[in-house]
């Protein structure tokens, strides 16, 4: 049957209420099915914001764990450089130590050394362009200490140009006379130096004969590399 048929049969008004029915019917099932989309994109809304909102808290937690692990490895960072740096000064005092009571024990228990005439503590300082301070301790180990005297010859031994060279003390410009010195347990030796900018040092060369009074006692020489002698700080 077709719609011009229908429409004879039920006649115009008729048809007309059946089309209007219909399209009624239409709209309510299209409304239905809008709001069954809807309701389908509203959970799927609230449930993507309550992913997010647990993803956020997560993300909150795990980023304030990491910063908190940050902090401790910076303060465990912070604390090994602190005991390194301690174990380091202690170490530093207790050579120091060691040192002080090796020149004590040479000086003042001479049975346990066997030369009789020594120099310790060679130190260079440099206090600017080609000027050094030289300092050293002149001591004597003999258990019958009588009073020595004597004159040190400080030599610098390096090279000019690749070429070798030697300044010693009492010729060249570097120091205009030797070390006089005279004592009977030990004496500090404490002298300016002058050394031309150009010459590349090796190494300091120190020799002097001992006498009693006037009696020759002992011939002595001590070569220190530069690298053991020269410090950056100046006590």
């Amino acid at each position: 049957m077709t719609t011009d048929q229908l429409k004879d049969i039920l006649g115009d008004y008729k048809w007309s209420l059946l089309v209007a029915v219909i399209m009624l019917a239409m709209v309510g099932f299209g409304y239905q099915v809008a709001r069954m989309i809807d309701e389908g994109d509203s959970k799927k809304v609230q449930a993507q914001k309550e992913t997010i909102a647990i993803l956020s808290k997560e993300n909150h937690a795990l980023t304030t764990k990491v910063n908190q692990l940050e902090v401790a490895v910076e303060l465990a960072s912070l604390e090994t450089e602190k005991i390194t740096s301690a174990l380091g000064e202690q170490k530093k005092e207790i050579e120091a130590q060691q040192e002080l009571i090796s020149f004590y024990e040479r000086v003042m228990a001479p049975e346990k050394t066997d030369a009789g005439f020594a120099i310790e503590g060679v130190e260079a300082f440099k206090l600017g362009d080609g000027s050094y301070q030289l300092r050293m301790v002149l001591l004597q180990s003999k258990q019958n200490k009588a009073v020595i005297n004597g004159n040190l010859s400080i030599t610098i031994v390096g090279k000019r140009n690749g070429e070798p060279v030697r300044l010693t003390s009492g010729k060249d410009s570097m120091l205009e006379e030797d070390v006089k010195y005279r004592f009977r347990f030990f004496q500090a030796v404490n002298v300016m130096l002058s050394i031309d900018s150009d010459i590349e040092v090796d190494a300091i060369e120190l020799s002097t004969t001992v006498y009693q009074y006037k009696t020759r006692k002992d011939d002595y020489k001590l070569s220190v590399p530069w690298s053991d002698a020269i410090s950056t700080e100046l006590e």
